[in-house]
C-alpha cells in the first residue's frame, strides 16, 4: 500500500512538472501613449507564411500582459495593433519578454527577453550603424567625383571596402557562435539576400547549424534559397556564356560582347530601380567605355515594345538581349537572379570579379578597375 501511495506521489509530481513545462511564455510590459481598452494582438505565421492570431491583451493603465502557448519551433512573433497600423516584431522563446511600447514610435520599442531577444537586438543595431556609414561613405564619394576631388576617391573606396567585409563577417561570426538560435538564419538569410557571400560558403554554415532552427520556418526558406541559388554563377566562378534576340533580331552572345571590363546588366522597363539607376550606369558607360568597359543588358521584359521604348527613353546605348520570358528568362535563371536591378562585373577572361554593385559602389569598383592610376 505504501509502495502505491509513493507511486501516486511519483505520478502526480510528474504531472505537474509536465504542466509546468508546458505553460509556455509570457509578455508584459508598458505600453506608451496607448489608451485603456486599446487590444493588442499576438501574431505568428503559419507554414505558407499566413498571419495567425495566437492571443491578445487589452491595455490598463499603460500595462498589458499575455501568457502565450509553449514554443515548439523557433520562430518570430510580432504584436499588431487594433484600428492602428504598424507592428513589433520579437523573438518567441520560453522565457519572460518585458517591453515597452510606444505608440508614436514602434521601432524605438524596449524588447527585453532570453538570448534570442538580445541577440535580434544587437544585430538590427549593428546592421543599422554599417548601412549608415556605408550611405554617408556613397554619399561623400558622390560629392568628391562632382567636386573633381580625385585625391579623396581611393580613400573613400578603402573605407567602402572595409565596411562591405564586415557586412559579411559580422553576420557569418554570428551565426557561427550561435548555432542553435534563430538569429543564424536570420543573419544568413541576409547573407544570401544582399549577396555577400558565394551561397557555398553560406551552406557551409548552416550545414552546422542546430536541426532546432535547421527544422524551423525560417530555416526551411533558408535551406530552399541556398539549393536554389548553388550552382549559379558567383564571384571568383567563370561567367557562363549566353545568347539571345537583341531588339533587332539579331543572336547575340556574352562571348561577342565581352570587353576589358564587362558589366552584366539584368534589368527590365518595368523595374522602377532598374530606371532610376540607369542614369547612373549611362555615365559610367560613357566616361570608360573607350577604356575598356562594355555592357551587355539582359532585359526581363515581356513585351519587345516597351523594351526597346526604355533603352531609347534611357539612352542605352550599350549592348542588349532579351528572351522577352518576364521572370522565366533563361539567362537570368542560370545565373541564380531573384531580383533585379542584377549586375555582374566580369574581367576580360571572363571571370566574375563583383556582383550586384550599385551607384556609388559600381562607380568606386569600375574606377578601381579601369580608372586612370593616379586617381588610384
Amino acid at each position: 500500500m505504501k509502495k502505491i501511495a509513493l507511486l501516486g506521489l511519483a505520478l502526480l509530481a510528474l504531472a505537474c512538472q509536465e504542466k509546468e513545462t508546458k505553460q509556455g511564455y509570457q509578455i508584459s510590459g508598458k505600453a506608451i501613449g496607448f489608451e485603456d481598452g486599446q487590444t493588442i494582438y499576438v501574431n505568428s505565421l503559419s507554414s505558407s507564411n499566413r498571419p495567425i492570431i495566437i492571443d491578445s491583451a487589452v491595455v490598463s493603465n499603460n500595462s498589458f500582459s499575455a501568457s502565450l502557448p509553449l514554443v515548439e519551433q523557433k520562430d518570430f512573433h510580432y504584436l499588431t495593433f487594433k484600428n492602428a497600423g504598424g507592428n513589433v516584431v520579437y523573438v518567441a522563446e520560453n522565457t519572460p519578454i518585458q517591453m515597452t511600447i510606444y505608440k508614436d514610435s514602434l521601432r524605438s520599442s524596449i524588447i527585453n527577453g532570453g538570448k534570442g531577444n538580445k541577440l535580434f537586438f544587437d544585430y538590427n543595431q549593428k546592421k543599422n550603424q554599417i548601412a549608415q556609414d556605408l550611405q554617408k561613405l556613397n554619399n561623400d564619394y558622390i560629392i568628391a567625383s562632382r567636386l573633381k576631388e580625385t585625391e579623396k576617391l581611393p580613400g573613400i573606396r578603402e573605407k567602402q571596402a572595409a565596411l562591405k567585409i564586415e557586412q559579411k563577417d559580422f553576420r557569418i561570426q554570428l551565426a557561427k557562435e550561435n548555432p542553435s538560435e534563430l538569429m543564424a538564419i536570420i543573419a544568413l538569410a541576409d547573407v544570401m539576400n544582399l549577396k555577400l557571400a558565394p551561397a557555398k560558403e553560406a551552406n557551409t554554415v548552416y550545414t552546422n547549424l542546430d536541426p532546432s532552427v535547421k527544422n524551423s520556418r525560417l530555416g526551411k526558406l533558408l535551406a530552399n534559397t541556398i539549393s536554389q541559388s548553388i550552382g549559379a554563377i558567383d564571384i571568383g566562378s567563370v561567367a557562363s556564356d549566353f545568347s539571345a534576340p537583341t531588339p533587332e533580331g539579331t543572336p547575340l552572345s556574352l562571348k561577342q560582347a565581352m570587353g576589358e571590363i564587362t558589366i552584366i546588366d539584368f534589368w527590365a522597363s518595368w523595374c522602377k530601380p532598374c530606371r532610376i539607376e540607369n542614369p547612373n550606369v549611362v555615365k559610367l558607360y560613357n566616361e570608360y567605355h573607350d577604356k575598356g568597359l562594355n555592357i551587355i543588358g539582359v532585359s526581363l521584359d515581356k513585351n519587345k515594345a516597351h523594351w526597346v521604348k526604355a533603352i531609347e527613353d534611357d539612352q542605352l546605348s550599350w549592348n542588349h538581349i532579351s528572351n522577352l520570358r518576364y521572370w522565366q528568362e533563361p539567362i537570368a535563371k542560370a545565373y541564380g537572379v531573384r531580383s533585379i536591378p542584377a549586375t555582374f562585373i566580369l574581367d576580360k577572361d571572363g571571370k566574375v570579379i563583383a556582383k550586384n554593385l550599385r551607384g556609388a559602389q559600381l562607380d568606386a569598383k569600375i574606377a578601381e578597375l579601369l580608372g586612370d592610376s593616379s586617381t588610384l
